[in-house]
């Protein structure tokens, strides 16, 4: 890639562009309708975003490509207006058979993350710090922006005095990146929803790991 990525702090403009990534990076482009894929996307962005503590976006040339949202547990925040936004995608969802079932499928999601967490608190796991949302843009892929992202994170959290963190992902994902970064995959459950005239199944993982272990296994790229 000749073009240099810089990461810097989301700006108001990103929102857009960042709606399309979440959309299409966990396919509800090719799940429905263009408008409630969109819609969908909207719901699941202003999700996470509601609930940062720090976020960075990879900007190659302008253009987001890739973008980390990471949250401190022991200081939660709400930004309400994300909030706002997110409750009108879901009226624009309630108002066809389609878009209920793709509001469905996220609650399900959602749902199945509670699950996720009490399985993880069984086994005796705390946690201080959340990867929220961790996407590279694929046609992005393959230069780097994924490492570079989340050492910016594992500096944020290092900074802030957290240690133990974790994140939520599926089989949608390329969560063989977490294996390859040394993390634990503590808990699984399996999640399944009805998308059309047909039934979507996948795997939801906790992958966990702490920020110590990250910097003495990645040396500077994680300071």
């Amino acid at each position: 890639m000749s073009s240099q990525a810089v990461l810097r702090a989301m700006r108001a403009e990103d929102m857009p562009r960042i709606e399309e990534i979440v959309c299409r990076t966990w396919g509800y482009d090719v799940s429905m309708s263009a408008r409630n894929a969109a819609l969908l996307g909207k719901i699941d962005a202003y999700e996470c975003l509601s609930r940062r503590t720090y976020m960075r976006v990879a900007d190659v040339d302008g253009e987001v490509a890739g973008l980390i949202v990471a949250a401190d547990r022991r200081r939660p925040h709400i930004d309400r207006r994300m909030q706002l936004m997110q409750l009108g995608a879901v009226c624009g969802l309630l108002t066809s058979r389609e878009g209920r079932q793709g509001l469905g499928m996220f609650r399900q999601y959602m749902a199945a993350d509670k699950e996720l967490s009490r399985d993880a608190e069984s086994q005796g796991r705390r946690y201080d710090g959340e990867l929220v949302l961790f996407i590279v843009d694929g046609q992005y892929r393959g230069y780097g922006l994924g490492r570079m992202l989340f050492d910016d994170a594992m500096r944020y959290f290092h900074d802030q005095g957290i240690d133990d963190f974790f994140l939520y992902t599926d089989t949608g994902c390329d969560f063989g990146f977490y294996g390859h970064r040394g993390m634990t995959r503590r808990c699984a459950r399996s999640v399944s929803f009805p998308i059309g005239d047909r039934i979507r199944t996948e795997e939801m993982y906790i992958y966990d790991d702490t920020v110590s272990h990250q910097i003495s296994d990645h040396g500077e790229d994680s300071r």
